[in-house]
């Protein structure tokens, strides 16, 4: 059976399953065959790993689906929920702010200072997420003035490593960077 897929089941894979006939004997005294069994149709993420309700931890339930199954986390799935960490650790205002706090805890201020050029109400968007999402923590102190902590919590700490790679990257990469974008804007004056 060919199945063809439509706009909204390219990230889904079509599965048959056979479900038991409800009886698999003839009828009395006929030659009649039972009729064949129901067919079923089930779809299911592609990404869909063999992890169910049953074999799921605690903390897994709340994150089972309609179909008993707990989802993989796949960002190049439109769908998928994980774009939103990929989105939030992508951007450079959060990657500058985690790595600006990577050596201890930083009032807002002292953020500001050393990532520089971030506007106020950008800083207290991302320290928003970051603290939402659990990489930062947001510790008030009562005290006069009123002073305000951030830190990195454990799961902060963990993407510090790959943060860090990227930097060093971008550090490192930068000039080569720098001359193709020259031998571009070059090619293109002379093209127009």
């Amino acid at each position: 059976m060919k199945v063809r897929k439509s706009k909204g089941m390219r990230s889904k894979t079509m599965r048959l399953l056979h479900e038991a006939p409800q009886s698999a004997a003839p009828t009395h005294g006929s030659d009649q065959v039972p009729a064949a069994a129901p067919v079923k149709l089930v779809v299911t993420p592609a990404t869909d790993p063999a992890v169910t309700r049953k074999s799921a931890g605690a903390g897994d339930l709340e994150r089972v689906d309609a179909n008993n199954r707990i989802p993989s986390w796949n960002p190049f799935d439109r769908s998928c929920l994980s774009r939103d960490l990929f989105d939030t650790i992508g951007d450079k205002w959060a990657m500058l702010i985690l790595l600006s706090i990577q050596d201890g805890p930083l009032r807002n201020g002292e953020i500001k200072e050393k990532v520089q050029g971030i506007s106020p109400k950008v800083l207290t968007q991302r320290l928003g997420v970051l603290v939402e999402d659990g990489l930062v923590t947001r510790t008030s102190h009562h005290q006069i003035p009123p002073r305000v902590d951030y830190e990195l919590t454990e799961l902060g700490e963990s993407v510090i490593e790959p943060l860090q790679s990227v930097y060093e990257w971008t550090v490192s990469h930068m000039d080569e960077v720098m001359d193709f974008r020259r031998k571009t804007r070059k090619s293109q004056t002379r093209a127009s």
